[in-house]
């Protein structure tokens, strides 16, 4: 991921919290991570995580809705462990264990019992082979179901703390601004087609380091379902993970998606809302740029109209354009959507 240890160790932890994040939503449907800091985060009207003793604590706090509950989030890596595949836990799994015992959750009606999972990577790379791995693990938790109501008031108040952490990179102070009902002047409607990105569009590598991610048709291959399967397999005789994602991969979408969003522009230069006339000309530049291959671009995105209280959708869209979920945050590749900017005033 890079020369020195340094930067190695930063894309690491990176690229493993990505990793962490989206293991815990495929597979559990685990959402509206917030960031938990030094010192633990208090949610208004819901749950407050306090450390109580020195060391890490644990990286999120987040929402399961099947469950209905709340969840801590630890996020581990190793480049050179060679005990993902033993018997017993690896050593970076208890030492994230032990990051959940920091912690004291509580809300107004005294003290919570948070579901604590660990989601765990095993790297390997073209210099230092070895069988990757992907780990998530769950120490067990006492938690009693909670009524419809009050489940839903946490689901709100998670839900807005969440975009409350995501609100300033959208252009907007908070939750409110994002969700005022004047918000719709600054939508962008995207409209994605089906259809993965064909192999002579991948981003061409620089130096020994390439900018594209691998491609989908590549992912989907039997030789990374069998290898799929094998770790799982070794990992445990349980049904921890779905049986269609080990097995099966994921067809292309049968049909395009359109939506609006409240968007920003990413490029290597950094992240620009998009809220006025300039910056709908840059996202266009940065489009045509995109399409020629000369710099990557993407556009994320908040639905317009998401209701905080709302249920989590499991509705994913997936394919060669983006990643979209009904009451989420999308990720487009510019390269590969259409752009209706009718809703800002171009004067």
């Amino acid at each position: 991921m890079a020369q020195s240890a340094e930067l190695r160790r930063a894309y690491s932890g990176l690229y493993g919290r990505f990793a962490a994040r989206a293991l815990l939503t495929a597979h559990l449907g685990i959402g509206r991570f917030i960031s938990l800091k030094r010192e633990g985060i208090e949610v208004p009207k819901s749950i407050s995580v306090k450390r109580i003793s020195k060391g890490d604590i644990p990286d999120w706090l987040a929402w399961d809705d099947r469950a209905q509950q709340h969840v801590l989030c630890e996020a581990k890596g190793s480049l050179t462990a060679n005990d993902f595949l033993a018997a017993g836990q690896p050593k970076c799994v208890k030492e994230g264990k032990d990051q959940f015992l920091r912690v004291h959750c509580t809300d107004p009606n005294g003290p919570v019992y948070p579901a604590r999972w660990v989601a765990a990577s095993r790297w390997s790379t073209d210099r230092r082979s070895g069988q990757a791995a992907s780990l998530l693990w769950d120490p067990p938790t006492d938690h009693e179901p909670v009524s419809e109501e009050i489940s839903r008031n946490h689901r709100e108040a998670i839900t807005r703390a969440w975009l409350d952490s995501l609100a300033p990179g959208l252009g907007w102070r908070d939750a409110n601004e994002l969700l005022a009902d004047q918000r719709a002047a600054s939508a962008i409607t995207v409209r994605a087609e089906p259809g993965e990105i064909p192999d002579e569009e991948d981003w061409p590598e620089v130096g020994d380091m390439p900018l594209a991610k691998v491609s989908a048709a590549q992912a989907r291959s039997t030789e990374m379902e069998k290898v799929i399967t094998r770790v799982v397999s070794t990992l445990s005789s349980d049904d921890v993970y779905r049986e269609d994602w080990v097995s099966a991969g994921r067809p292309p979408e049968p049909k395009a998606l359109e939506a609006q969003y409240l968007s920003a522009l990413v490029t290597p230069y950094g992240v620009r809302p998009i809220r006025g006339a300039s910056d709908v000309d840059e996202l266009r530049t940065a489009q045509d740029r995109a399409q020629r291959r000369e710099q990557p671009a993407m556009l994320v995105g908040i639905p317009l109209g998401l209701d905080p209280a709302a249920r989590l959708s499991d509705a994913l869209w997936m394919d060669g354009g983006g990643i979209a979920r009904t009451g989420d945050l999308a990720v487009f590749d510019l390269r590969r959507i259409e752009i209706d900017a009718h809703g800002i005033s171009l004067a």
